[in-house]
């Protein structure tokens, strides 16, 4: 019996991740697909329903409301991806060496439209809050739409390529 064994330190070695994946049941192909379809679709339901808060985004409970729901659902729709690969291949996806800064951007994104939306400063007017919120949503917007091209082979590269071309038209310093 090694000192490993005498201190209970044999078990430790196995992971948090894996022990997480291991308390989940295997499902088939078709279970997968619907947990899918039905997170997913819950996703984009919980991020719609943050338009009902856009009539009122200039008080501090509309854009509270709107804020929340809105990374809410974007959270259940990334969540979905799981039922896909599991959980622990989805989490060594989202932070491999080439999609790290787009899983970055993406978080921050969400972190800062609830900032946006929480935040009860001096001086931060209904016309502030409108803007941040708004402004943070399309950042958010924006950065999960990286993150999905990531997921796609070349779709990034493709995409700097064009706005490398349409902005050389216009701007003599990117040709």
């Amino acid at each position: 019996m090694g000192w490993k064994e005498w201190f209970g330190m044999e078990e430790e070695e196995k992971s948090f991740l894996k022990e997480f994946e291991d308390a989940l049941p295997s499902l088939t192909y078709k279970q997968r697909l619907i947990g899918f379809s039905v997170c997913f679709g819950a996703g984009w339901i919980v991020s719609f329903i943050s338009a009902a808060f856009l009539p009122r985004i200039d008080t501090a409970a509309g854009a509270a409301g709107f804020g929340t729901f809105y990374t809410l659902g974007n959270l259940i729709s990334i969540f979905s991806s799981c039922f896909l690969w599991g959980p622990c291949n989805q989490l060594k996806s989202m932070v491999a060496c080439h999609r790290l800064f787009a899983t970055c951007l993406y978080f921050v994104g969400m972190g800062l439209t609830l900032f946006a939306a929480f935040y009860q400063g001096d001086g931060y007017t209904s016309t502030d809050r409108i803007g941040a919120v708004i402004g943070c949503m399309v950042f958010q917007m924006g950065a999960m739409t990286w993150y999905t091209l990531s997921f796609i082979p070349y779709a990034r590269t493709i995409i700097k390529a064009c706005v490398r071309g349409v902005c050389s038209k216009f701007c003599p310093c990117c040709k």
